[in-house]
């Protein structure tokens, strides 16, 4: 039972990590992460604020995921996709104030670029379930047996190139978070692995 509950701490951790960072995405002005860009360019269409336009995306692919392997669906697909979309609307006026330094701008898109990789390797670490675009990163990982890195940079590029014909911002950050999730999402999840000596987990990163 406590295993549980830690497994769910882990969760709702990994997603206050990530509502966090795309809100110091938005702060450097740097461009958006690539899943944030897409999301971004969705709002555009649908008239929706980006916190509610990943809470639907994120619901949606769930659904879709439901069809094709149900078996990646669990609790901690259903908290990550309300608590993300939760979370950048909580630390959005406290983060998002617009302005600053160059420097400062600097440090929030470094903070954004760690905290993004570290939160969604944690809450997929949980074992509970992915979602949105982490559960098809896991899911395309095993169907095409390539690690955890090659999978994401090839979404994030779509997702991108995506993003940006919808109305997207598209900016250096985003490069920058192409080429370093990936890596940081698989060494997180390989580290977490390791510390709870949990084989399934080390391997889930490296598949």
């Amino acid at each position: 039972m406590i295993k549980k509950w830690k497994e769910i701490l882990m969760v709702i951790v990994g997603s206050m990590m990530m509502g966090a960072s795309i809100d110091l995405f938005v702060q450097a002005d740097f461009g958006l992460d690539p899943l944030s860009l897409f999301q971004a360019g969705l709002g555009r269409v649908l008239h929706l604020s980006l916190g509610t336009t990943s809470q639907v995306l994120m619901i949606s692919i769930i659904i879709l995921l439901f069809f094709i392997d149900r078996k990646r669906i669990g609790i901690g697909s259903i908290l990550n996709s309300v608590l993300v979309g939760a979370f950048i609307k909580w630390f959005s006026p406290v983060i998002c104030t617009g302005g600053g330094t160059a420097a400062g701008r600097l440090l929030c898109l470094l903070a954004g670029l760690i905290l993004m990789g570290v939160g969604i390797g944690t809450y997929v670490a949980a074992g509970l379930g992915e979602a949105g675009m982490d559960a098809m990163m896991m899911y395309l990982s095993g169907k095409l047996k390539k690690n955890v890195n090659v999978t994401r940079i090839t979404i994030d590029i779509l997702l991108s190139i995506t993003g940006f014909l919808l109305g997207g911002k598209l900016g250096g950050a985003t490069v920058v978070s192409m080429l370093v999730n990936g890596y940081m999402i698989q060494f997180t999840i390989e580290l977490i692995g390791r510390f709870r000596r949990n084989k399934a987990v080390i391997e889930m990163g490296g598949q």
